[in-house]
Order: C-alpha cells, then structure tokens, then sequence
C-alpha cells in the first residue's frame, strides 16, 4: 500500500514539476475607475448600517441648546442636527457594532437620560 501511495505522489508530482509555461494576465483599462467606485459604494452602505445615539427631537431652539450642551460635555463625539418632519432631531457617534453603541451611551445617558441606541 505506502508502495502505491509512493508511486502515486511520484506521477502526481513529476508530472507538476515537469510543466512550465508562462501566464499572461490583461487586466482591463477601466478597472481602477471600477475598483474606485466600488471602494466608494461600499464606504457608503458601511456608513448607513452604522449604529447611531439619538439625544433628542424637538424644535429647533431646544435642539440648538442641546447640541450646545453635548459638545460641551462630549467635544470628542461627532454630533449632527437633522430635520425630520415634524422635528429637529441631534444623533452622535457612528458605530460598526450594537456593543460599541451601547457602551458608548452609558456616558452619554448620564448626561442624556433620554438618549437611545438606534440603526437608522
């Protein structure tokens, strides 16, 4: 049987090692503007499914105050001020992972006790 299995590794790799050749590979002339564009498109739904904090939602002077008051307590975290009809709404933070929210809004609810995780 290791007879065999010896003659047998003997053909199977004689017979690799005996081939040559050369490989001639022709890429297309628009693959980088592809390979850009799908770099782009895949940042883009990676931003969308990112997990935000949302802080508050209610008209605008309130919500002028607190996006004051957040970047006063948290300047490190990115915060943006939205329209959604009927209101003006404050999210912060984007994050990869429901965990990562979480753990980032423990800080956040003690300044924001309203404050909620949520995927938009």
């Amino acid at each position: 049987m290791k007879e065999m299995m010896r003659l047998w590794a003997l053909i199977l790799f004689g017979s690799l090692a005996a081939q040559e050749g050369t490989l001639k590979l022709e890429l297309p002339e628009n693959l980088e503007n592809v390979l850009a564009r799908k770099t782009a498109l895949d940042r883009a739904r990676s931003e969308q499914n990112q997990f935000t904090i949302q802080i508050f939602s209610g008209n605008f002077e309130q919500a002028e105050m607190h996006m004051e008051r957040f970047n006063t307590f948290f300047p490190e975290v990115e915060a943006k001020l939205t329209f959604e009809t009927p209101n003006y709404k404050i999210r912060v933070g984007r994050f990869k992972t429901r965990l990562e929210g979480l753990t980032a809004m423990e800080g956040i609810k003690k300044k924001f006790p309203k404050a909620f995780l949520l995927l938009p």
